[in-house]
This record gives structure tokens, sequence and C-alpha cells, in this order.
């Protein structure tokens, strides 16, 4: 028998035809491979461009309150200024209001074994963060940055707002209102620092201090000579500090460049808010803004895009020439169809719409063979 003849010429075109199914499936998926790298490719386009058709604010997220960065065309050239506007109050007083979170994150890691006292040592240590806060407190000085009109903010907003809150009612001037701030801070201090030394660190070895931190937090005050210092209406008021303080300084930048557009250009205003997930609803920064845009029904996803996952300018910018590229080609695509167009250039996921029905449709199936009523949740 010959070489020829003991050779297995049907292994052989097994192998051969599933070589070349493979290479055909790499050939259908560079379909979509070879589009993704032409859109980015579109996309680094867009955004070396993006400053002569439009104005955009870049806001990213900072412990201070925020960096903004306005890019504008300015006689044929991009111009970028970046502006840190949020008066340092700000910043203190939010620091002061994450004291107790601090107290929390010390010892939660040992909450489901008592009798593990590893969070003392932990909580030592921010103690003694919590004592230098307070004891140089009032070497801060004029480093609050609380000029007239900021001051005036105050007034009316501790007077106005913090009674919305559990009851937290101060009642403040002009006159009195630095004072009354100071108090709060250092009273939220002052508060953090006993009850670890009087509260946590004198539990018994049997002891976990989740249940002592609770009643610490949740603690009713009713001596009507000092109404105010439960822990939760110092945070509040606290909070009120700093939204105020937050959105005097944002709005105040804000307004300043709108005054520098034309209403024609500044209504052509993107903006770009670089969020975390957990801040990205009812965010501060973007509540701030939306009031001074042309167009508030329609700023909001349109123009005023709140997004996560970003850090830094260049991303930001890379980020919005996509979106504009996906609602160019939706226009495009999606003209006349029932598919919405802002199903491609908006936050709904392109397959969403069809995938609901697939499932619903699912459903029914599933509950009709077991004689139970369809009931879509999607």
């Amino acid at each position: 028998m010959s070489h020829t003849e003991n050779y297995n010429w049907k292994k052989q075109r097994s192998i051969v035809d599933s070589s070349l199914s493979q290479k055909a499936i790499e050939n259908i998926e560079k379909v979509d491979s070879e589009m993704l790298r032409h859109m980015d490719n579109l996309q680094d386009l867009a955004q070396r461009d993006l400053y002569k058709y439009q104005p955009v604010i870049v806001a990213q997220f900072t412990p201070g309150g925020g960096k903004y960065t306005l890019l504008r065309n300015e006689y044929g050239n991009e111009s970028r200024v970046t502006v840190e506007p949020v008066p340092r109050l700000f910043a203190l007083a939010k620091s002061i209001a994450h004291a107790p979170l601090g107290i929390y994150a010390c010892f939660e890691p040992y909450s489901t074994d008592p009798k593990n006292h590893g969070w003392r040592k932990a909580l030592k240590s921010y103690c003694k963060v919590l004592k230098v806060a307070l004891r140089t407190f009032d070497n801060v000085k004029e480093g609050f940055q609380i000029d007239a009109h900021l001051r005036s903010r105050l007034v009316k907003n501790l007077n106005g707002i913090t009674e919305n809150f559990d009851g937290a009612d101060p009642f403040v001037t002009d006159a009195t209102v630095v004072q009354y701030i100071h108090m709060i801070l250092k009273q939220l201090l002052s508060s953090a620092i006993n009850f670890i030394d009087i509260n946590a660190l004198t539990l018994t070895s049997n002891e976990s201090p989740v249940k002592t931190f609770q009643e610490w937090c949740n603690a009713t005050h009713g001596q009507p000579d000092n109404p105010h210092d439960t822990i939760y209406k110092l945070i509040v008021q606290c909070q009120v500090i700093a939204a105020t303080t937050q959105e005097y300084g944002i709005s105040r930048l804000i307004k300043k460049w709108k005054g520098s557009f034309d209403p024609s250009e500044w209504k052509k205003l993107y903006v770009i808010v670089e969020a975390e997930w957990v801040t990205r609803k009812l965010n501060s920064i973007a509540q701030c803004i939306l009031p001074e845009m042309a167009d508030k029904e329609l700023a909001l996803d349109q123009q005023l895009l709140i997004v996560t996952n970003l850090t830094g300018i260049e991303p930001a910018l890379h980020f919005l020439a996509r979106i504009l590229e996906d609602r160019a080609a939706a226009d495009l695509i999606l003209t006349d169809h029932s598919q919405p167009r802002k199903d491609l250039s908006g936050q709904t996921d392109l397959l969403g719409p069809v995938m609901k029905e697939v499932v619903c449709s699912s459903l029914q199936v599933n509950t009709q063979k077991n004689n139970v009523p369809a009931k879509c949740p999607v």
C-alpha cells in the first residue's frame, strides 16, 4: 500500500475546514473592531476641533469644591482657563462633618467579632487627628475665606434651611454667623473626641462599639438652652455651610464666564462634570452650574453631562467628542424610525429597547407554561 493510500484525507479536510471557519469568523468580527478603530479616530479629530464650535466647561471633583476649566475659541485659537473658585470654608466644614464617618471606618471591620478589639489602635490614632484639628482650629483665622457676600448667604441658609432637617433651627445674624459657624465646627470635633474617649475606648473586652456609636449618632437632646447639639443636627448645619459655600463659589464663577460670551455662543455651551457613581444623582456641582445654562430644560443630559470613571480634561473632551459624533450618526441612521435617535446618542443601550421586548417575551412563555399571569418587570 502506498504512502498516499495510507493518508487520512477525511481528517485533513476537517483540519482545513476548521482553519477556514476560524478565519471567516475573524474576518466578520473585524467589521466591528475596525468600526471601533475608525470611530476612535473620528473622536480624536472631533476632539481636536471642539473649541472651534462650542465652549466647553470641564468640572473636576476636588476636596476643595472642584476645579473648573473653560475651553473656548479666542481669535481662532484655543483658550483654556482653570479656576478653583470655592472658598476654603467648604473643605473645612466638609472635613469636620466627616468625623463620625471616620470613627465608623475604624471599628466597622471588627463589628462582627465583639471580642476582637483591633479597632482600638485605629480609633486612638484617629482621635489624635481630631484633637490636633481642634487644638489648632483658632489658628485658621481668616483662612475660612468668608467675605461679606458669602456671610449674607450663610445667614439666610442657616436660618432658613436647617430647620427642614430634624428641627435644627439656629438663628444667626451678619454679626454672629462667623462665630456661630466656628462654634458648630468645634462642637462637632469635640463631640467626636468625647465619644471616642468616654464611650468607645471605655468599652469592656466583650463589648462592640456598634451599638454605642448608633446611640451617639441618634441621640436627641431636649435641652431648651442648646437644642442643636445632637450629632445629626451638627452634621446638617455643616452640610448647609458647605453647600452654601460651594454654590457661592461655583455660581459666581459661572456667572462671570457667562458674561464674557455673546448669548448665542453661550447657548452652545457643553459641560462635563466628572463624578463618582455615588455622587451622580443630585450632583452638587451640576446643580450649581445648571441655573446658568441657556436652556435649563434641555441642558441636563443633553449639554450638561455627569460622567463617571473620567479623570482629567483630555478624557472628558474625548468623551464629549464621542457623544457629539454619536448624535450626528443618530441623526442620519435613526431619522424616521420607531427607535428614537437618543438611543444611539444618549444613556440608553442601543440594544436595550429590543432586549426589553425579548426579556418580556421570554417571561410570558415561561409564565404561560406554569399558568401564571405574565408580568414584565423591566
